[in-house]
C-alpha cells in the first residue's frame, strides 16, 4: 500500500504601512522691515499637513510659511501644532521670541541692488510717526519721507541714485523727538 503525502503550504501576506513621523521644527526670522514683525517657517515634513499657529499674544494663524505683527514689545512664545489629517499624528513645538521696543539707526548701507544691506532701515517702536530728511555735506536734501518704519533705498525723489559718500540725517518724531547723525553710502 503506497500512501500519498501531500504537502499544503499556506501563505499569508500582511500589509503593513508605515507612516511618516509628523515633526513640528520651525524657524523665525526677526529681521522683516515691518516693526515687531517676524516671519515663521515650518519644516516641510510632508504635503497636505496642517500647520497651527500661536503667536502668544491671543493670535493664531495657519500655513506652512507665516508673518505676525506684535503690537508692543515683550517675550513671546510661539507655538506650531503639525496635524496630518490622514494619520492623525500630530506634534508640536515652542520657541521663544524676543520684541523690543528699540529704534535702530544703521551708519552705513550700499544701495548696488545685490539684496545685500541695499536699503537704509530705520526701525522703531512701530507706533510712532517719524520723519526722516537727508542732505549732502554741503545741505542740499536730497531724500524726505514720514511713516513708522523709514526706509531710504538711496535715491532722490526723481529716482535717481546718490553718489558714494556720507549724508547728514535729521529725524523728528511726534512728541518732541529729535536725532540727527550721519549715514555713509557706499557702491
Amino acid at each position: 500500500m503506497k500512501r500519498s503525502i501531500g504537502i499544503y503550504l499556506l501563505f499569508i501576506f500582511l500589509s503593513v504601512t508605515v507612516n511618516a513621523q509628523t515633526e513640528a521644527v520651525f524657524s523665525i526670522d526677526t529681521t522683516l522691515i515691518k516693526t515687531f514683525a517676524i516671519r515663521c517657517t515650518a519644516r516641510d515634513v510632508g504635503t497636505d499637513l496642517l500647520y497651527i499657529w500661536d503667536f502668544g499674544d491671543a493670535v493664531g494663524d495657519t500655513g506652512r510659511i507665516v508673518e505676525h505683527q506684535y503690537r508692543s514689545a515683550g517675550n513671546y512664545l510661539v507655538t506650531l501644532i503639525v496635524k496630518d489629517p490622514v494619520t492623525l499624528s500630530s506634534d508640536t513645538a515652542v520657541q521663544q521670541v524676543f520684541i523690543r521696543d528699540q529704534m535702530q539707526i544703521p551708519n552705513v548701507f550700499t544701495p548696488n541692488n545685490d539684496d545685500r544691506n541695499d536699503l537704509f532701515i530705520i526701525r522703531s517702536n512701530g507706533r510712532d510717526i517719524y520723519t526722516l530728511t537727508v542732505f549732502t555735506r554741503s545741505g542740499v536734501k536730497v531724500f524726505k519721507t514720514t511713516g513708522k518704519t523709514i526706509v531710504w533705498d538711496g535715491k532722490t525723489p526723481a529716482g535717481v541714485l546718490v553718489s558714494p559718500g556720507v549724508y547728514y540725517y535729521v529725524l523728528t518724531g511726534e512728541n518732541g523727538f529729535y536725532k540727527k547723525g550721519f549715514v555713509q553710502v557706499i557702491w
